[in-house]
């Protein structure tokens, strides 16, 4: 979901690729849900558009972090932020090899 203009819309291949990426570094359960958003940020001092990751599993606390950037400019390094925050300890060599595999 993006408020605000629709020419800053993120493309359907980005959102597929970001959660293959972490879907696939994390070594998730298929029933686990990542989601992907990008949001208007409406706070004082923040970026124009912020990318909102979440991790939905069974019997686990939901999982929330955000980039402050759009989420056609999300790298590999922001992927590794996410799994960090996450509690993950995901290598970047892992994270760059399957982002790079879905580009």
């Amino acid at each position: 979901m993006l408020i605000g203009s629709s020419s800053n819309k993120p493309s359907l291949k980005t959102i597929r690729r970001l959660k293959n990426t972490l879907r696939k570094a994390l070594d998730l359960p298929d029933e686990a849900i990542v989601t992907v958003t990008q949001l208007a940020c409406l706070e004082l001092g923040c970026a124009p558009l912020e990318t909102v990751f979440g991790l939905l599993q069974a019997n686990q606390p939901q999982l929330q972090y955000k980039v402050h950037k759009a989420t056609e400019t999300v790298d590999g390094d922001d992927l590794k932020q996410v799994c960090q925050a996450w509690g993950f300890n995901t290598q970047k060599t892992v994270i760059d090899s399957f982002f790079k595999e879905n580009e």
